[in-house]
């Protein structure tokens, strides 16, 4: 499917790398490995990596190791970040590591980043979470100028740099592609103003959001057409509707519970209300759920968080995709496709499915 400017939707995978039950950490990730193998043997366009630490939920400390890992293991598909989470790292370093890592991957590296939003993430690393948005917004300025300048000269609040000149430079000119994550849908218009690609989650977000991205890109002098909008999807396709959503039940109510405690209401500082909201919002949702009140079913077709489901038979899946594409003007489809210790063969025969049922009826 193409949008109204001819261009064709870029599909591919989101990896959070999240613990699988009665499996060792190299067993996980072998089955990430070979997902992301078959993803590029068949034509997927890219493959995104999400930085975590310290639980469960993902177990992802390096998305420079496992870049630099996939680089050598693939030909074509892209590698993307989503994200590096910067108020963790030095961005120097940052800079230096993924510039390499777009040098020997020849150019395939989409570099997206983050300011974090786990509370636990932040006190692991003795980072006060309410410096989060500073930091941020101080590295993502120093990466720039290290890509694109010859000497790095910085002063800010937590960065004070002098004369430094980085080496390699990335291959891509003037740098790979830079996208902002926003899962705070308030959030999706400032990366427009940072005129930056979108990474976002349709769970979260209403299509006025996206419209709103789009205006701050024109309304800055940019032209829509040259920025990419990647939204995040739940992903599963069976033969059957019922099947579909008995395999997927378990591992994503896994991860509604499991997300739900990793941002909890009291650990956010003032200002920060969407992710203490969320926290009841979900903690309320699952209680409905435990209580026999609402089914997965309906949380995947008609509650609030539908639109991020690609769930179901592969026409029903289809159709569903195609009104993603054109509410949200979708030209990147992160699907994410392995969570809460879905086996592996059921992600296997799912994503087959999808790219031979779904996507020739879509693009």
């Amino acid at each position: 499917m193409k949008d109204k400017n001819n261009r064709k939707l870029r599909c591919g995978l989101l990896h959070l790398f999240e613990s699988a039950k009665g499996k060792t950490e190299k067993q996980f990730y072998e089955e990430n490995i070979e997902l992301i193998k078959y993803a590029d043997e068949i034509g997927l366009q890219t493959a995104w990596i999400a930085e975590h630490h310290f639980s469960e939920y993902g177990v992802m400390p390096s998305t420079q190791v496992f870049a630099s890992y996939i680089a050598g293991i693939t030909k074509r598909i892209r590698i993307g970040t989503g994200v590096v989470v910067l108020p963790f790292h030095h961005p120097i370093r940052v800079a230096e590591e993924f510039a390499f890592i777009d040098v020997l991957s020849d150019g395939r590296l989409d570099f997206g980043v983050g300011r974090g939003y786990q509370p636990h993430e932040f006190e692991g690393y003795g980072i006060p979470i309410s410096e989060s948005r500073n930091r941020f917004e101080e590295s993502l300025q120093i990466i720039k100028m290290a890509w694109t300048e010859e000497e790095v000269n910085f002063e800010g609040k937590h960065f004070i740099i002098k004369g430094a000149r980085p080496r390699p430079r990335p291959l891509q000119k003037p740098h790979p592609p830079l996208f902002g994550a926003s899962f705070n849908a308030e959030t999706i218009k400032f990366q427009a103003k940072k005129k930056m690609n979108l990474i976002f989650s349709p769970l979260l977000a209403t299509p006025d959001k996206i419209d709103e991205y789009i205006k701050t890109l024109q309304d800055e002098g940019e032209n829509p057409e040259n920025y990419r909008i990647g939204g995040l999807a739940f992903v599963y396709v069976a033969d059957d509707m019922k099947k579909a959503f008995r395999d997927f039940e378990e591992p994503c109510m896994w991860y509604f519970r499991t997300f739900s405690k990793l941002i909890p209401a009291q650990k956010y500082p003032e200002g920060e209300d969407f992710y203490k909201n969320l926290h009841f919002l979900m903690m309320q949702m699952i209680e409905q759920y435990d209580r026999g009140k609402i089914t997965f079913e309906f949380m995947a077709t008609e509650g609030l968080f539908q639109h991020g489901f690609l769930v179901g038979t592969p026409s029903y899946v289809a159709e569903k995709l195609k009104k993603l594409i054109q509410d949200y003007k979708l030209t990147d489809l992160l699907c994410w496709t392995r969570l809460g210790g879905l086996e592996h063969e059921k992600v296997m025969k799912s994503m087959k499915l999808f790219v031979e049922k779904v996507l020739p009826d879509v693009i």
